[in-house]
C-alpha cells in the first residue's frame, strides 16, 4: 500500500512538471485508444521509439487526462525492491483501471510479467521504452496481448505546430506540381519560417544538438549493450562509422571501401550496420529487389536529418546539405507510409522511385537549379528546398 501511494504522489508531482507542455499528435491516437468500448482484455499498448522524442511526457499527460490511471517508471527504486507484476497488481486492487509504465525495457522480466499480467488482470497497460529493439521483440513475443505503437520523431508540420500553435495541412498533390508548391507556400505564410532549424534539430522537441548527440551515445553505450552481443571493437567501429556518414555525401558509402579505409572487416561492419538500424540512427533504401543490397546497389543515410547534424557538430564541420534534403525527403515519406527504392539504372539516374497509392513516382532532391531532365521522361517530380517544406506538411488523409 505505502508504495503504492509513493509512486502516485511521484507521478503527480512529474504530471505537474509537464502539464504546460504543448500535446504531441499522438496524443489524440493514443487517448482514441484508451476510450475505446471494447468486449473483453485489451492488448497492452507498447510505445516505442528514439530517446528523446517525448514519450515519457506524453504518458504522464495522459496519466493526467485519463480517469483512474497510475504511473510509474520500471527504473524506480521502489520497483527494483518488488516486481512489476506485483506493483500493478495492488494498483488493480487500488481500482485502478489504466496503468502507465515508462522504461520497461529496463526492467529484467518485462515480457515475462506483462504477459502474467494480461492473463491475471483486467487492466490496460499502457508501456514504453527507450530501446527500440526491445519494444518490438517484446511485442513479437507477446502477439496478441501487445498493441505496438510507434512514436515518430517530429515532422515538419508538427514542429510547426508546437512553435506556432496552427495546424497547417498539405497533399501529395500540393507537393508535385511547381505552381501548386509557390501558391501552397503563398497561402501558409509562415510554412517556411523553420525549415532550416527543422533540418538541425527540430525532429526532437528538446531541439538542442548537444543534446541530440548525448541520446545518440546513450543508444549505443546503453540500448545497444542492452541488447546486442556489443563488444568494445563494434563500439568503435559504430562510432567510427557514423562519424563517417555525417560527413559524407549521399551514395558515398560502401562495404568494400569503408572495410578498405578503416581496416575493419566486412562482416563486421555488416553487423553494426543492422545494429544501427534496429536502433533506429540509420536506414538504408536499395532497389525493388530483394538482392539489391547484397549487389551493392544502396544509400546507407541517417534515419532522419538531425542525427546527422548533432555529429557533423561534434567533429566540427558542416554536414552536407544534400545528405540533409535526402533525409529529411526520406523521413517524410516513411512517416507518410510510402515505400521508397532506389530507381533501376537510367540514363540519368533521378535519387529516388516512390509508391504513392498506385503509381509508382520519381523524385530528384536537391535545389532550384536541376531540372526535370533527370527524371528521363518519367512520371515524377524534383523538389527543391521550397517543394520540401510543403512536404513536411503532408498528411494522408487516412492517418488522420
Amino acid at each position: 500500500m505505502a508504495e503504492i501511494d509513493k509512486l502516485y504522489r511521484i507521478a503527480v508531482e512529474n504530471a505537474a512538471q509537464v502539464s504546460s507542455y504543448k500535446r504531441r499528435f499522438a496524443y489524440e491516437k493514443l487517448r482514441e485508444l484508451l476510450d475505446e468500448k471494447a468486449q473483453g482484455k485489451k492488448p497492452a499498448i507498447l510505445i516505442s521509439g528514439l530517446r528523446g522524442i517525448g514519450k515519457t511526457t506524453l504518458m504522464l499527460q495522459l496519466f493526467n487526462d485519463v480517469k483512474g490511471a497510475f504511473y510509474f517508471s520500471a527504473d524506480s527504486i521502489i520497483v527494483k525492491t518488488s516486481t512489476i507484476y506485483n506493483l500493478v497488481e495492488e494498483a488493480y486492487r487500488q481500482g485502478y483501471s489504466s496503468i502507465f509504465i515508462d522504461e520497461i525495457h529496463k526492467y529484467p522480466r518485462w515480457i515475462e510479467e506483462l504477459k502474467n499480467i494480461y492473463d491475471d488482470f483486467n487492466v490496460r497497460i499502457i508501456a514504453s521504452g527507450s530501446s527500440t529493439a526491445a519494444i518490438k521483440k517484446g511485442s513479437i513475443i507477446l502477439g496478441r496481448r501487445a498493441l505496438d505503437f510507434p512514436l515518430s520523431l517530429l515532422t515538419l508540420r508538427e514542429f510547426f505546430y508546437l512553435k506556432e500553435n496552427e495546424d497547417y495541412t498539405a497533399t501529395m498533390d500540393d507537393v508535385m506540381d511547381r505552381k501548386a508548391v509557390i501558391r501552397w507556400l503563398a497561402t501558409h505564410p509562415k510554412a517556411e519560417k523553420y525549415y532550416k532549424e527543422y533540418l538541425s534539430v527540430g525532429g526532437f522537441p528538446i531541439a538542442e544538438s548537444g543534446a541530440i548527440f548525448k541520446l545518440i551515445k546513450r543508444m549505443i553505450y546503453e540500448d545497444a549493450l542492452a541488447e546486442f552481443s556489443l563488444t568494445k571493437n563494434k563500439v568503435d567501429v559504430s562510432e567510427r562509422l557514423l562519424g563517417f556518414l555525417s560527413l559524407s555525401k549521399p551514395g558515398e558509402f560502401s562495404y568494400t571501401s569503408f572495410s578498405s579505409m578503416s581496416g575493419y572487416a566486412k562482416s563486421t561492419i555488416y553487423e553494426v550496420v543492422e545494429m544501427l538500424k534496429e536502433l533506429g540512427l540509420l536506414r538504408s533504401v536499395g532497389e525493388k529487389t530483394p538482392k539489391a543490397e547484397a549487389k551493392g546497389s544502396m544509400k546507407l543515410l541517417f534515419s532522419h536529418p538531425n542525427l546527422r547534424a548533432a555529429f557533423a557538430d561534434q567533429l566540427m564541420k558542416e554536414p552536407e546539405i544534400g545528405a540533409l534534403r535526402e533525409e529529411y525527403f526520406l523521413f517524410h515519406m516513411a512517416n507518410l507510409g510510402y515505400p521508397t527504392f532506389l530507381p533501376k539504372k537510367m540514363k540519368k539516374n533521378p535519387d529516388y522511385n516512390v509508391k504513392i497509392d498506385n503509381s509508382e513516382l520519381l523524385f530528384e532532391i536537391g535545389s532550384a537549379s536541376k531540372t526535370a531532365k533527370q527524371l528521363g521522361g518519367r512520371e515524377g517530380t524534383v523538389l527543391d528546398d521550397e517543394a520540401l517544406v510543403v512536404l513536411g506538411f503532408v498528411q494522408r488523409t487516412d492517418q488522420k
